[in-house]
């Protein structure tokens, strides 16, 4: 038995595979078939249904396997933190967990994230988020999707926020190193505030920019920031916004550092004295699956 054997994407004369591999290209072509070996070099045949097809290597962004069914399907991460100042005595958990399955033409996914923060000067602090997404992918890069997302933030006086989402936009570009994505949409919001406020229903556009770019040789890399603006249709002139940046260094298989910086800002709270902004530095230790 050995060990991860890594090679160069360069190096790679051909591959053969008996499971379903989902290859998709720079354009967002995409062909789910078995690999099957060919002559032609810097090419990869895939078996499709209707026939097998000659993909060019240089032009391949994405390979995985499409399972049949059951937990094999799911891809995920749970990170976990803490942190500590001595001289202010601030303490930060953090707890996280990512999951992704996906078929032929669909993804679906769950992110859990959790922050406590006490400090002695300060009353504990909590922010948490969950969010159920779902993305139909299309051809030529488009894309049409859902969110639910449930979101505490006591900084910013807010006990529960839900929101439901229905949006669409495009993979502006992909290649083998970073994806960069534009997606926009409405969605409707409920707001349980702190204290003895009435819930506030608002509906609310969206528009999301997102860039990704990752290293597969060793150590593995993956940075990613995604920015978030949140116009309000029903309180105009009220904008919320949230930004957050990540680094994923792998240390060693499946085990990864990260470092993450997160902002959410809302222009007009709707409790009254509480903060608009609420930003903060996380390191954690994770482990994918």
């Amino acid at each position: 038995a050995t060990d991860t054997i890594t090679i160069d994407w360069d190096d790679v004369a051909y591959l053969t595979s008996n499971q379903n591999i989902q290859v998709e290209t720079e354009a967002g072509d995409r062909y789910l078939g078995q690999l099957t070996s060919q002559d032609d070099p810097g090419h990869i045949a895939v078996g499709t249904g209707t026939g097998t097809v000659a993909v060019s290597t240089a032009q391949i962004v994405y390979m995985n396997p499409i399972e049949e069914r059951g937990i094999e399907r799911f891809d995920g991460d749970i990170t976990a933190g803490f942190n500590f100042a001595k001289a202010s005595e601030v303490k930060q958990a953090q707890l996280g967990l990512e999951l992704q399955a996906r078929t032929e033409t669909r993804i679906f996914g769950l992110d859990v994230s959790s922050v406590t923060s006490d400090s002695q000067d300060n009353e504990s602090s909590q922010r948490h988020s969950l969010d159920l997404t779902y993305q139909r992918l299309w051809p030529k890069r488009w894309l049409t999707g859902a969110v639910v997302r449930l979101e505490r933030n006591d900084e910013l006086g807010l006990d529960l926020r839900t929101s439901i989402g229905l949006g669409g936009g495009r993979n502006v570009r992909q290649t083998n190193t970073s994806t960069v994505s534009l997606v926009g949409g409405l969605q409707f919001s409920r707001e349980n505030v702190a204290g003895d406020l009435e819930d506030e229903d608002t509906v609310e556009a969206f528009a999301t920019l997102s860039w990704d770019w990752f290293r597969y040789d060793t150590p593995e890399l993956d940075l990613s920031s995604d920015l978030q603006i949140i116009p309000n249709l029903t309180d105009t002139g009220r904008v919320r916004a949230e930004f957050d940046v990540s680094l994923k260094w792998e240390m060693i298989e499946d085990l990864f550092w990260q470092l993450e910086f997160y902002d959410s800002y809302d222009s007009d709270p709707v409790v009254a004295g509480a903060e608009d902004n609420d930003y903060g530095v996380i390191t954690s230790l994770g482990w994918e699956f």
